[in-house]
Formats: C-alpha cells, structure tokens, sequence
C-alpha cells in the first residue's frame, strides 16, 4: 500500500520529470549535437552514443534520488511516531521506497534509450539501437536503488547526527560524485581496482555495456587497457546496494524529530 501511494507520487512529480528526462535529453543533444565529432562506421557511432549513455544515465540516476530522498527529510518528525506507535516498520518503509525509486528510474531510463538513439542515430546517420535494451532497464533499476539508499543514508545520518542546516549540500552529494566521476570518465584514466570499488565507475560501465554489447575497456573514452569484468562490477555493486539497505534500516530506526526549520538556517 506504501509503495503503491509513493509509486503514485512520484509518477505524478514534475520535477523528477523535468530534471531526470528533460534536462538529460539536454545533455544528451550537446553530446550528440555539439561536443558529437563525425563518424565513419556504425561502430564508432554505437561506441560514441554509448559512452554519453553510460554517463547520462549515471547523472539520472542521482537526480531522480536528489528528488526523492527530500521526503525523508521533511518526513522526519512524522517517521519518529510512526515507528513507534504504529504498525509501520523501518525495514518496510525503505524496501517500499526503494522499489519505488528503482522502478521510476528503469521508466526514466527508457526515456534516455529512447533519446541516445533518436539524437545520436540523426547525427551519425547510422542506427545506434542498444544491444541490450533489457539489460539497460535493469541497470537503471539498480542505480535507482543504489541513489536513493545513498541519499537516505546521508541525510539521516545528518539527521541524527549533524544537524540540518547544511542538509542542501547533503541532499546533493550523490549528484556532484556522479558529475565528478561521469565526467572523469572522459579525461582521467582511473584504476582498475578504483573502477571496480566504485559503484560511481560500476553503473556507467555496465551501462555501456548494455548498450555497446560488448564489455567496457578500462579507459571509456579512447577503448584502451583491460577489459572490466561485467560480473564482478555487477558483484560490487549489488554489495554496494546490500550494504547501505542495512544501514538505512539501522539509522531510520533511530531517527530524531528535528524541526525542518533548521535546514533553512544559513
């Protein structure tokens, strides 16, 4: 019933809808249109279109959670009573909003595979569909839980912990890691051991991998050094996913009622 209601909501939230489609069909047309070079082969195309895949759905991913993770915020006061005088249990709250945000990323995800091969396919003139659609709507749903557990962590942890007043930085963490490490990707040749520990490095390659059809290379942008073993990016992040469930679990259990008033203090 939880997760029905905030499924609801979410689905009718302008913003996720501005800012997770509009502003990644944004980005997406600069990479196809202004940043996009002129290639003579379809496989430079798909390898080209997937690379901007790859980061655009990184980026999504913590938009749509830096949306979401705000009613855990507001909620806090509310959430404090009602795990302690109703029925309503901290381990249901997060899997039902978890799932919800997992299930609003896949359909914004679609929208990006919709956009990458409309924009990208009227550049090169070459059809970039991805090779695997499916795999790509699976990744969009992991990243959306692997987001917004992130973000619950964060800004409970400030919650209980920190206090409230530079809740605007904390509720925007997760999207400035996903710009830095997206966009290094472009510039910056990272470790491998980096790449793998790093759920920020994880979903952009598997991404890539969805849609080029073939594994990532260790350095996105130019195809050099080692393969990434797709199963063990897969493993790291679902322990990313494990671990932080539990401990969202363990902090909104102990949530404080704090006046929402203090987030808005200089």
């Amino acid at each position: 019933m939880l997760g029905k209601y905030f499924l609801k909501s979410l689905l009718s939230n302008k913003a996720i809808w501005g800012w997770g489609v509009g502003f990644m069909a944004f980005w997406l047309f600069m990479g196809a249109f202004v940043f996009g070079f002129n290639y003579t082969s379809r496989i430079q195309s798909l390898d080209y279109a997937s690379v901007w895949f790859s980061l655009i759905g990184l980026i999504s991913g913590s938009i749509i959670a830096t949306s979401i993770s705000y009613s855990v915020y507001y909620g806090n006061a509310s959430l404090a009573y009602s795990f302690r005088y109703t029925k309503l249990k901290p381990s249901s709250y997060i899997l039902n909003l978890t799932a919800s945000t997992a299930v609003v990323a896949s359909l914004i995800g679609s929208f990006i595979i919709m956009f990458t091969a409309l924009m990208f396919g009227y550049k090169t003139g070459y059809s970039v569909l991805p090779v695997l659609p499916l795999q790509s709507i699976g990744i969009f749903f992991l990243s959306g839980m692997f987001m917004f557990l992130l973000s619950v962590v964060l800004i409970i942890f400030s919650n209980n912990h920190v206090g409230l007043k530079n809740i605007t930085f904390v509720v925007f963490i997760p999207q400035i890691l996903s710009y830095l490490f997206g966009f290094s990707e472009l510039g910056i040749n990272l470790p491998s051991y980096v790449v793998y520990a790093s759920p920020f490095s994880d979903i952009p390659r598997l991404l890539f991998m969805s849609y080029y059809g073939e594994a990532s290379k260790l350095n996105l942008t130019n195809g050099t050094g080692p393969i990434m073993n797709p199963y063990i990016l897969l493993l790291c992040l679902a322990l990313w996913i494990g671990m932080l469930f539990v401990l969202s679990i363990i902090l909104v259990r102990r949530i404080k009622p704090v006046s929402i008033e203090e987030g808005r203090q200089v």
